[in-house]
């Protein structure tokens, strides 16, 4: 049986209702609501914010897909996030996987939320970025600065130390891609539309926030 033929109670097939909650950005509001949850118990540190990517394959094709240089030019997406000091997702974005990591790196940080603390203002952007090589391009190191945030990234052909930090502070953002991998729906890419793709990547990213909450309270 599709996905198109699950009847949902109300008589409306679940794929419809599903398409409609993912274009009125259902999703996404209810994820930010707990990331407004998670800043007001203290359960964050946004301070510092951390950027990566990870490559899927696609069964289907679409605008969001793309050849992947990593996988010998095989369609494929690819998902970008950016998370806290602990690896909680912050921001996460799905696009081709033939889209450089810099590119979509701007959206990201224009989509940072605005997360309340226990006290004081709520922070509107990190203090600190971190990622690895893959972003470390002039523009973009340039536009961090701009929005007064201290880009650790380690300049392209630079011989100096990897601003990734070697694996020994990076390792939470890879280990929030694992967390998304584990969501079978995603592991690979089965949607014909970018704007479905990217809701299971809210749905899953606001499980992930919520397992979070309940383990604080």
């Amino acid at each position: 049986m599709r996905p198109q033929e699950l009847k949902c109670g109300s008589g409306v097939t679940c794929w419809r209702r599903f398409h409609a909650w993912a274009k009125a950005g259902v999703w996404e509001r209810i994820r930010l609501r707990i990331l407004e949850l998670l800043g007001k118990t203290g359960g964050m540190e946004a301070a510092h914010a951390v950027i990566d990517s990870a490559s899927v394959r696609a069964v289907a094709g679409g605008d969001h897909t793309g050849p992947n240089p990593t996988d010998r030019a095989k369609n494929g997406c690819k998902r970008h996030i950016i998370t806290d000091a602990q690896g909680m997702p912050l921001v996460v974005q799905t696009g081709p996987a033939n889209e450089r990591d810099d590119r979509r790196a701007f959206a990201l940080l224009d989509s940072f939320p605005i997360i309340p603390g226990p006290c004081g203002r709520p922070r509107t952007r990190p203090e600190s970025l971190q990622a690895d090589a893959g972003h470390g391009f002039p523009d973009l190191i340039h536009y961090v600065r701009s929005r007064h945030i201290r880009p650790l990234l380690a300049p392209r052909g630079s011989a100096a130390q990897h601003g990734s930090g070697l694996g020994k502070t990076r390792y939470v953002v890879e280990r929030a891609l694992s967390w998304f991998s584990n969501f079978r729906r995603i592991k690979l890419c089965y949607e014909r539309l970018g704007e479905h793709f990217q809701a299971f990547h809210e749905l899953a990213a606001t499980l992930i926030s919520a397992k979070r909450l309940l383990q604080i309270r």
